[in-house]
């Protein structure tokens, strides 16, 4: 038995992260995903949180903190 829960459920779902690109294209860190959709992941970044990502911006970008 798998301990996903969506998996128990059958629900249709991905478990790798959406990345979504600066064009609004979308890319998915699993390489089975059938269907990049953002309602199936339940993980989603922008790729300029990916270290590496291809989304380079001229500004600094600041993310949110946590308290």
């Amino acid at each position: 038995m798998s301990s996903c829960s969506d998996c128990g459920l059958e629900v249709d779902h991905c478990h790798g992260t959406l990345v979504v690109h600066e064009d609004s294209t979308v890319d998915c860190t699993d390489v089975m995903c059938e269907l990049p959709d953002l309602l199936r992941h339940a993980f989603i970044v922008d790729c300029v949180a990916v270290l590496g990502g291809c989304c380079v911006t001229e500004e600094a970008v600041d993310f949110a903190v946590a308290s």
